[in-house]
């Protein structure tokens, strides 16, 4: 006897409505600017507000490590944002 074939389902990864295809990286480095710039700009909040010696180093040093790797993620988010321009001429 012959077997049948099991339909098999097409994911929707990475598609949008328009169907045009995004990159996971491109969104991955989306996500991790905008959590990375609101950790920093948490941090620099909190180094504002804080009374305690310690606490306002340790708050100023965490927004600076944030704002670094946020302005790393930038720098990545342009280059597959210009990448993306690139491959569409």
């Amino acid at each position: 006897m012959a077997k049948k074939k099991k339909a098999v389902k097409k994911k929707n990864l990475g598609k949008t409505t328009t169907g045009k295809l995004i990159s996971p990286k491109f969104t991955l480095a989306w996500k991790n600017l905008i959590f990375f710039v609101i950790l920093s700009l948490f941090f620099i909040g909190m180094h504002s507000s804080s009374t305690e010696e310690l606490y306002k180093n340790l708050f100023y040093l965490l927004s600076i490590i944030f704002g670094f790797v946020a302005i790393a993620l930038l720098i990545v988010f342009l280059v597959f944002l210009f990448m993306k321009i690139m491959k569409k001429k």
